[in-house]
């Protein structure tokens, strides 16, 4: 039998460790809008409007990560 080898390469690495990171964070994010929330207490439209809110920030962090690590153009 033939074994199988199972690599990755170092961008699909990083690739995989910023997702990894992301859904962390984003949990994380997610649990502490929940547990400091000042909505609570207010209808379930604001509720779902907060954690859209949360979710764009957490996009933006995700974007200004990758460009962070970004290779520069060096032409």
């Amino acid at each position: 039998m033939r074994s199988f080898k199972f690599t990755l390469s170092k961008t699909k690495r990083i690739i995989l460790i910023l997702l990894v990171i992301n859904i962390v964070a984003f949990s994380a994010t997610k649990e502490i809008a929940e547990k400091y929330s000042p909505l609570q207490t207010t209808a379930n439209e604001n509720k779902n409007l907060n954690y859209i809110e949360k979710g764009w920030q957490i996009v933006n962090w995700s974007y200004n990560l990758l460009k962070y690590f970004k290779k520069p153009n060096t032409g």
